[in-house]
């Protein structure tokens, strides 16, 4: 099945963020946005079971001057056991001058025998503002899946100004010898990726997102070019992982000058 989201967020007449273009074909499916404060938040779903061998979705999301927008999911996506062939998911995200994006998908588990690609490329104006984070669990951890997927394959490149910032390239499976030495510290590690663009992050920020580090959930930080950092955690447990988040995901809001949002419409 091949589908998509194409997200146009732009000022309306009353200036107030909102979805001045949308397409949005099968199996993904988009709430009703909804609004905290300026902030618009769009809940995004894969309508189906998950991903499938021969699955492809593309997203195009493109955030206007002065437009804000948070996208989230409402629950995990996952992809099946696929005996031949790969599911794909593609994302092509531009933010404008003055623009806001959040990128917060819930967890990535890849069931026994799925292979996953997914590519993303993210270009920021001058003067743009850009927050993601990317979680991923080794398989149905409570049902004796971890690290049973064939293949995950990820791609990543984050260009400020037509800068070249970031570029991430890593195929894990779970036989690799990078896999291997983090089972032996984790038989059922889980792992996050950040990446914040567009605000001043002093030492002080970095200092206590590094303080976060405990023994059984590790985590990095460091600085790239442009205004922007890259974080990375690995912890034992989702549990973990996600607590740590939670308050990384504070610490960046308030180095943004924002109040964190709610996830859920009140």
């Amino acid at each position: 099945m091949k589908g998509g989201i194409h997200l146009v967020c732009g000022l309306d007449t009353s200036g107030r963020s909102a979805l001045l273009n949308q397409y949005v074909s099968a199996p993904m499916h988009i709430s009703k946005p909804w609004w905290d404060g300026g902030l618009l938040i769009v809940n995004a779903i894969n309508s189906t079971a998950g991903l499938f061998s021969g699955d492809c979705i593309e997203s195009t999301i493109n955030i206007g001057p002065g437009a804000q927008m948070l996208l989230t999911s409402a629950s995990a996506s996952r992809a099946h056991r696929m005996p031949s062939g790969r599911a794909a998911v593609l994302q092509s995200i531009h933010v404008a001058n003055d623009g806001w994006l959040e990128m917060l998908p819930s967890i990535f588990i890849p069931h026994a025998g799925s292979n996953y690609f997914q590519e993303t490329s993210v270009l920021l104006d001058p003067g743009a503002r850009f927050l993601s984070f990317e979680t991923f669990t080794p398989g149905r951890v409570a049902s004796g899946e971890s690290w049973k997927f064939t293949r995950y394959e990820n791609r990543f490149k984050l260009a400020c100004d037509s800068r070249p910032v970031a570029r991430e390239t890593y195929s894990l499976t779970p036989d690799c010898p990078s896999v291997k030495a983090l089972r032996d510290q984790f038989p059922a590690a889980c792992h996050a990726t950040c990446y914040a663009a567009g605000a001043d992050f002093p030492d002080d920020l970095l200092a206590a997102i590094s303080a976060l580090h405990q023994p059984e959930c590790w985590i990095g930080c460091t600085r790239l070019e442009a205004p922007a950092i890259a974080i990375r955690a690995v912890s034992a447990d989702n549990i973990r992982l996600t607590k740590a988040l939670t308050k990384i995901r504070h610490l960046l809001h308030a180095a943004f000058n924002r109040t964190v949002p709610a996830l859920r419409r009140s």
